[in-house]
């Protein structure tokens, strides 16, 4: 009996941690340079959330639109908190300044 309940404990435990892998593994992580929306495989028409993962370095995004017109920017510290950005579409272009490493994942809101 005592062999049943830990089994059970276990995979119990072990489906918690496959269902948080795929919500983890979607951050991506940027580093100084000029992108494009779709040369960085990010998807049109959806809300990304952004934070800077370095411990000591700062980081500033600027985001444009296919026009060149700068519609959003945001410099974050190190080990910043998570800012939303504008939803991109596919001309759109952003630029990333400094020595930190930015992590852009999608937003998920849950409702």
């Amino acid at each position: 009996m005592k062999k049943n309940i830990i089994i059970f404990l276990c995979f119990f435990c072990f489906s918690f941690i496959i269902l948080l892998v795929p919500t983890i593994a979607n951050a991506q992580v940027l580093k100084k340079g000029f992108y494009k929306i779709v040369d960085s495989n990010l998807s049109p028409d959806t809300t990304y959330t952004i934070e800077n993962t370095s411990f000591n370095e700062r980081i500033y995004i600027l985001v444009f639109d296919s026009y060149a017109t700068p519609l959003q920017g945001i410099r974050l510290k190190p080990q910043s908190q998570k800012y939303n950005l504008v939803p991109l579409q596919l001309g759109y272009k952003f630029v990333l300044i400094g020595d930190g490493e930015l992590a852009i994942s999608p937003n998920i809101s849950l409702k």
